[in-house]
């Protein structure tokens, strides 16, 4: 049972208490009618959520509503993701299928992820949480690309994902039921209660999926799940002048890559004989049971892992909550938030090791806005840790740690207070208006590091505006497993070189909108340094090293995208991204994973009315194999012992969707996913081999799945 920290509790309440105070002593006092709070907002352009519009904010953020995100679809957060220049998703592991959220095509790593403001997610939860992300009583997903786009987030690296819970205003009740290709099974409910004064929401997942195999070789690619979801919302309008909102979500997942099926319990019996067939798929091995080793031309010996050797099996559970208190008083607005996680993974990861990892998160702040003179200033004070503690057991015969049980080979603490100052101010009668932020935090492990930034928004007309962003971000490192299987082989890991990555971002957007056209178009640079990687030293040291990258990894891109409403039924989405990486291969030693050069993006909706029409289409340009994968200090080949090739082809992915809406009450739709079929197992295996030999199951750069059809019925009472 997790019980508070002592030290942690008490500095969290000593920072929350100087901004709380304020609040207990007005709500002592009558209260007076409150005026407006101010709020750092864009004035004269209309408010739009097409593809190509911008919030009303200072700060470059794109968003989704409730409208759209039922309109394409998706059941899970990545899925919303697709489809959308500057945005994408990233599958980091064939078998287990772990994916992440870019922005501007950095590692996904680097995308912090926000719930109603709160940052509460980590590289643990974010691993395999991102798709047990639901969508049900959202109100919109905001997306703000760039590095310590948020206050209260600067571990954003690449940018933020926030998810903000929907207020309900009447009593609702939703029902989703679906089915479709490779046995997806799934029963999505929400209802919601509103009373005087607040509101209370229940919301519920219940969803199945059978792993998929592409190509014969009774390897999966896309990965089987079994997953319940449950959330728990609850909206005060006034308990003591302050508005509340409170989320809590639990999760729980089993999924296994590798075999195909789900008996988890006869998968790990399974630990002899070959019940794959390496034969199949392009340059496939020669044999069924055996592939050729590319050092010298000769064939391996016979696989004998059964189906546990190349099976990875993920159970998750996790409790999470994030909840804000907010209040008016005067010109002032103090908010305060709690976010708190609980995570827990029990893994079995075939040949490699049996891993049970726990981890522990909270955040806490305190913020107060108010007028000083012409400018509005919040300052604040915030206090977040994170823990991770693991037991694990090698199953790796080579590793000198093979049999051996250890405790928290892969743990770590973080405490991390800081303190932030922010100003905005208008200028030239509104139309510049400037915001700039600092923060100051001050992490147990990596001392005092301090992140700036510089918002500024030029109105040229009541249609077309400027954004000029510079700023910085920090993330601190962790030693996840999951980012590193091999993190287990060694006895030790030294993290005394370690240092906190950073971010030095640059980024510019031209914006115009009326009520027919939405455009957006962006320059946006991205420098990271002292990005952690893991080392392997065992052959001197005998431990594996957690240190920064000798040089700097960088992104620079553009896109535009624009929605034109050709007609009132009738919308066009186009947009195009281009980006340029640079990095020395040799100093990032096979740690990252391939990003296109270039995306285009089509979509076409049509509302008729009960018919709703979508398609969706993504061109993904090719992608550098060779120098992502760094083939120079580490060649992959087929199991055929070719080379594998130095880059991808380009390729079309397309998803179509319509519905129709019987009633107020009943809709039926039905949607094919990735309609041409296009898999990169089919045209390059996921599975690759080093120059010895040894297998390795990470060769991604196209879909994993193929065409997918989904029908289902959505009542609404």
């Amino acid at each position: 049972m997790f019980r508070p920290q002592p030290q942690g509790l008490a500095a969290a309440m000593a920072l929350a208490f100087p901004f709380a105070w304020p609040a207990v002593a007005f709500a002592a006092e009558p209260a007076a009618e409150p005026a407006a709070a101010q709020s750092v907002t864009i004035t004269g352009r209309p408010s739009a959520t097409r593809q190509g519009a911008l919030r009303d904010e200072i700060v470059k953020t794109e968003s989704i509503n409730a409208r759209e995100i039922a309109k394409s679809g998706a059941t899970n957060l990545p899925e919303l993701m697709a489809h959308r220049p500057g945005i994408d998703v990233q599958v980091e592991c064939s078998v287990c299928n772990v994916r992440n959220i870019t922005l501007n095509n950095l590692p996904g790593r680097f995308t912090t992820m926000l719930l109603d403001g709160v940052p509460i997610f980590s590289s643990v939860s974010n691993a395999y949480g991102l798709d047990m992300i639901g969508l049900s009583g959202l109100e919109r997903v905001d997306i703000s690309r760039g590095a310590g786009t948020s206050l209260i987030a600067p571990e954003s690296l690449a940018g933020t994902v926030n998810l903000v819970t929907k207020r309900p205003s009447s009593d609702a009740a939703e029902l989703d039921l679906s089915g479709g290709s490779f046995g997806l099974r799934r029963g999505t409910g929400y209802a919601a209660k509103t009373f005087e004064g607040g509101a209370f929401t229940v919301s519920g997942t219940l969803q199945n999926q059978d792993s998929a195999d592409g190509v014969g070789n009774r390897v999966s690619q896309y990965t089987g799940y079994d997953r319940k979801l449950l959330g728990l919302g609850l909206f005060l309008d006034d308990v003591g002048g302050f508005k509340l909102k409170g989320r809590f979500d639990h999760i729980d997942e089993k999924r296994m890559g590798g075999p195909l099926g789900s008996d988890y319990d006869a998968v790990r019996a399974s630990t002899s004989g070959n019940p794959f067939d390496f034969s199949q798929g392009p340059h496939a091995a020669p044999v069924s049971d055996r592939w050729v080793n590319p050092a010298d031309g000769s064939l391996s010996e016979a696989y004998n892992g059964g189906r546990f050797g190349l099976a990875q099996i993920i159970f998750t559970q996790r409790d999470q909550f994030a909840g804000t208190a907010e209040r008016s008083f005067g010109d002032n607005k103090l908010r305060l938030s709690l976010g708190y996680a609980r995570h827990r993974q029990d893994s079995w990861y075939g040949g490699d090791a049996d891993y049970f990892g726990r981890q522990k998160q909270g955040y806490l702040d305190s913020s107060l806005q108010m007028p000083v003179g012409p400018a509005l200033v919040t300052a604040g004070l915030s206090y977040r840790f994170e823990d991770l503690h693991s037991r694990s057991i090698s199953q790796d015969p080579a590793s000198p740690t093979f049999g051996i049980e250890r405790a928290d080979a892969d743990a770590y603490t973080y405490r991390t207070p800081g303190v932030f100052v922010q100003a905005y101010q208008a200028f030239f009668g509104e139309r510049l208006e400037v915001n700039a932020s600092l923060r100051q935090d001050h992490n147990n492990v990596y001392g005092g590091i301090t992140t700036p930034r510089l918002n500024l928004l030029w109105h040229h007309s009541d249609n077309i505006s400027s954004r000029l962003a510079v700023g910085q971000g920090f993330r601190l490192p962790t030693s996840f497993f999951e980012l590193e299987h091999a993190v287990l082989s060694a006895p030790a890991v030294d993290r005394s070189q370690a240092k906190a990555e950073k971010s030095d971002n640059l980024s510019y957007a031209f914006n115009y909108a009326d009520d027919r056209l939405a455009l957006t178009a962006s320059v946006n640079h991205t420098r990271i340094k002292h990005l952690a990687l893991f080392v392997d030293d065992t052959a001197g040291s005998g431990n594996f090293l957690l240190q920064p990258a000798r040089s700097a990894y960088t992104v620079n891109n553009v896109d535009l995208v624009g929605t034109w409403q050709m007609t009132p039924r009738d919308a066009f989405t186009a947009g195009y991204a281009r980006y340029q990486y640079r990095f020395n291969a040799t100093d990032f030693q096979g740690s990252l994973f391939a990003r296109p050069d270039y995306r285009l993006t089509l979509a076409l909706d049509h509302d008729a009315g009960p018919w709703d029409l979508n398609a969706r289409a993504t061109y993904t340009g090719p992608q550098n194999l060779a120098k992502f994968y760094g083939y120079a200090d580490n060649p992959r080949y087929n199991l055929d012992g070719t080379p594998k090739a130095d880059r991808s082809p380009g390729f079309w992915t397309v998803d179509l969707r319509a519905s129709y809406q019987w009633s107020k009450t009943v809709q039926t739709y039905i949607a094919v996913n990735n309609a041409f079929n296009y898999q990169q197992a089919r045209k390059d295996s996921f599975l690759w081999l080093d120059g010895s030999g040894a297998l390795d199951v990470t060769h991604i750069w196209g879909p994993n799945i193929g065409r997918t059809v989904v029908a289902g019925v959505k009542l609404d009472f």
